[in-house]
């Protein structure tokens, strides 16, 4: 080992220096990577816990099917109408040469929906109540007797309609509404005047 004037040594080789104490980026990096997996898992399994309740999943997915529908008919330049029954719901469509309206059933989309059992349809159309159909009356019709309760027209606007989705009271109800610009609104129970 040569030593310099200064009493340093010239020895290219430095001894191992400890470790600082601190963390790197990457190991920072992985910390957050890491805390936000189980953040999302447990936002995942609270809102699996809440997604219970059957109204809101029916009223839920309901929306996205009046969404998607109404966005058919645009594209398709059809009409569609929707028939509300004490079990369940489905999707009609207008024949403009026949003049009368048939069960949609090449669509897997628009096939009959049937509600969860404690789940209660009631329906308002143009501000009056309208009775949903009892479930016979889905079975043994001519096509001269199927009129949906909801129209879902080409251009893009529909009947005005208000649709309450309820297991126990009216107060717990989700309430499906259309809008005066052609899309629908989805309101929560309680949030509703």
């Amino acid at each position: 080992m040569v030593k310099s004037a200064t009493g340093r040594s010239t020895d290219r080789t430095r001894p191992a220096r400890s470790r600082a104490a601190g963390f790197t980026l990457i190991e920072i990096l992985v910390v957050i990577v890491i805390l936000a997996i189980m953040a999302a898992m447990v936002l995942l399994s609270m809102r699996t816990l809440r997604a219970e309740d059957p109204a809101e999943t029916e009223a839920r997915r309901l929306t996205a099917l009046v969404e998607f529908v109404a966005e058919e008919a645009l594209v398709q330049g059809r009409d569609f109408g929707v028939e509300f029954f004490e079990d369940g719901y489905r999707f009609l469509s207008w024949d403009p040469d026949a003049g009368l309206w048939s069960v949609v059933a090449d669509e897997a989309a628009m096939r009959f929906r049937p509600l969860p059992p404690p789940l209660r349809l009631g329906l308002a159309v143009d501000g009056r109540e309208v009775p949903v159909f009892p479930e016979d009356r889905r079975r043994d019709r001519t096509a001269e007797q199927l009129v949906p309760q909801v129209a879902i027209y080409s251009s893009g606007e529909f009947t005005a309609f208000e649709l309450f989705l309820a297991t126990d009271s009216a107060r717990d109800a989700w309430v499906l509404r259309s809008r005066s610009h052609g899309a629908v609104e989805l309101l929560e129970p309680e949030r509703w005047p």
